[in-house]
């Protein structure tokens, strides 16, 4: 699958495949119009988090800025598509 680079936050809550970093993902998980988080989970779906609980395991003093998180983003909601280890 394609995932564009993520730029920036807009008014309108993006759709799409997205390869973002950590802050970018906190930027999201903040935005007005997200309605949630999950991470998709091989043969089951997708599994919700709790929103606040990831934005503040996403801030910087909680650990270092990760790269190349995949995601996809509709219907208001942010889908975790790979989670990525370093």
């Amino acid at each position: 699958m394609k995932y564009d680079d993520f730029t920036e936050i807009h008014p309108q809550f993006p759709v799409g495949r997205y390869q973002v970093d950590s802050f970018q993902l906190q930027s999201l998980l903040t935005h007005a119009q997200c309605k949630g988080v999950c991470v998709r989970v091989l043969h089951l779906g997708t599994m919700t988090l709790d929103r606040n609980d990831m934005i503040h395991r996403l801030s910087s003093h909680a650990h270092p800025r990760l790269d190349k998180i995949r995601i996809t983003c509709m219907d208001g909601e942010v889908i975790i598509d790979e989670p990525h280890s370093h």
